[in-house]
């Protein structure tokens, strides 16, 4: 979720005549996957963005036609050579996009969800994109985790069983939105979970940090920095850091929550602080342990590890070092973001990728020396830093002949 949530609550609360759409669901390649939100207003303005192109055009040209009048509609397109145009967008999968006139009586739920986003607790938005009763078509609600529901439906079988959708989306921790089909309530739902921003920890507030702060920020991470040097560690310097912390690193790693959806970046002054800064997290479940420096450091560290048995190679494996991406950054801001690169990769595909475990890296003998693990870590960044081109579908292949969509 993002700040288009806050446009739309504005919009909905001030009666402004707009259409929104959304993208409830998606198969094989398309310019934008499910969640990407748009509104198109009567003054030809759009917040936010379905991709562009021809889809968003035709969402766009669908959308204000429902400003003159008109029920909700679910759009499938077919982003194929018929679908082209003249912008050259033949993606050849499919997208389902809801559009539905604005509705002042949904301003709460959105609303609700900034203030649920805000307290960084968890929770479901629900929008009903197909129901047997047309009624119910573009009902949202809100699914607050151990607090209830927001604008409850009508109808209560309904609503009974987008709470257990939502709850079982809560409990898988995922992400990523679905269309879910409610078959006993005769209605398909588009569920968006919304859970909080994962944390970053960022040990080191150097040029390194400094500008790590900054993209990962920007990149929806709630950024936390700690250094000992008040000149380095300050909010003048550091203005994308959600939190400042002007300590000892290593007394701070120490104490801070390391939960599954916490991630730790270690780019202090010296090898030193970083070696034993990760001796404080390499046996806890966080979703990420990056260290910064050279090959020999890291082999050096990895072998003092070994030899004091402070963690098993499989153990090494799990920190990503040298950190970040492999996308040949040499200047601050390039390492930067080639860590960030890194820290999304994590966020959005390692857990589907070999990294289940969140304690073992994985690959690994359990006698294996440390520059076995360091061969392994490379093996997998560099699956992840592959050719775009191996990344996209066959376009040789028949429509359909993809993985099968989720929520089908």
């Amino acid at each position: 979720m993002d700040t288009i949530f806050r446009d739309i609550a504005q919009l909905l609360r001030t009666c402004t005549p707009c259409a929104l759409a959304t993208v409830v669901h998606t198969a094989g390649s398309t310019p934008q996957k499910e969640g990407a939100r748009a509104v198109f207003l009567a003054d030809g303005r759009v917040l936010g963005t379905l991709g562009g192109g021809c889809m968003e055009a035709e969402a766009r040209r669908k959308g204000l036609m429902l400003l003159r009048g008109g029920a909700p509609d679910l759009l499938a397109l077919h982003l194929d050579d018929d679908f082209g145009w003249d912008d050259g967008l033949i993606c050849g999968g499919t997208a389902s996009i809801f559009l539905q006139p604005a509705d002042r009586d949904a301003a709460e739920v959105y609303e609700a969800a900034l203030a649920l986003q805000e307290a960084r607790a968890r929770g479901v938005f629900a929008l009903i994109v197909a129901a047997n009763n047309p009624d119910l078509v573009g009902r949202a609600c809100l699914y607050r985790e151990g607090a209830g529901t927001v604008t409850p439906l009508p109808d209560t079988a309904l609503q009974a069983a987008l709470a257990e959708a939502a709850a079982g989306l809560l409990r898988e921790g995922r992400e990523d939105p679905q269309r879910v089909a409610l078959p006993t309530a005769g209605a398909t739902a588009y569920l968006e979970p919304i859970l909080p921003a994962p944390a970053l920890f960022i040990a080191g507030a150097g040029h390194v940090g400094a500008a790590l702060c900054h993209y990962a920020a920007r990149a929806g991470f709630r950024v936390v920095v700690c250094d000992d040097r008040p000149s380095f560690a300050n909010a003048e310097r550091l203005p994308d850091a959600a939190e400042v912390i002007v300590d000892d690193i290593v007394a701070t790693v120490r104490r801070w929550p390391k939960h599954p959806d916490t991630y730790f970046v270690l780019v202090t002054r010296g090898h030193r602080h970083d070696a034993v800064a990760l001796r404080e997290i390499i046996h806890t479940p966080v979703a990420y342990i990056g260290m910064i420096g050279s090959r020999r450091k890291v082999l050096t560290v990895y072998d003092q590890f070994l030899k004091d048995g402070l963690a098993t190679p499989e153990q090494l494996v799990r920190v990503h070092a040298p950190v970040g991406l492999n996308i040949g950054a040499r200047t601050v801001d390039e390492i930067a973001i080639s860590i960030v690169a890194e820290l999304i990769w994590v966020r959005r595909k390692g857990r589907t990728d070999g990294h289940s475990d969140p304690v073992s890296g994985g690959g690994i003998a359990a006698d294996g020396c440390a520059e076995a693990a360091a061969a392994a870590r490379a093996e997998k960044r560099d699956r992840a830093c592959r050719p775009l081109s191996e990344t996209l579908p066959d376009r040789r292949a028949p429509r359909g002949a993809g993985a099968p969509a989720r929520g089908d």
